[in-house]
């Protein structure tokens, strides 16, 4: 039991490690909204501003970027937190078969 409780606190640990900052989508997501709404002002102004057009791009493949990053990080935890599971019940069922 104390190995097992040893275990599970560094699983824990390694899990709380690898959590995806939750700031980086909401900093994708906002530099695209805000991106896609200073492009519609831009686009309503009689003279629209050549500067933002010029880095306009730039700016949405930030947003992108960090996005996707923040959903890889959180796909990653995902998948390492089904590992876990499926070792846990591995390790349930081989000492079920002990016990018989």
């Amino acid at each position: 039991m104390v190995n097992q409780s040893k275990s599970s606190d560094v699983d824990e640990s390694l899990l709380a490690a690898m959590k995806a900052p939750r700031f980086l989508g909401l900093l994708g997501y906002g530099i695209v909204l805000g991106v896609f709404v200073l492009a519609v002002i831009n686009a309503l102004v009689p003279e629209p501003n050549v500067f933002f057009a010029k880095i306009q791009m730039p700016l949405i493949f930030v947003g992108v970027a960090s996005l996707l990053y923040h959903i890889g990080q959180h796909v990653h935890v995902l998948h390492q937190n089904a590992i876990r599971m499926s070792m846990m019940t591995r390790e349930q069922g081989t000492s079920e078969e002990k016990e018989h």
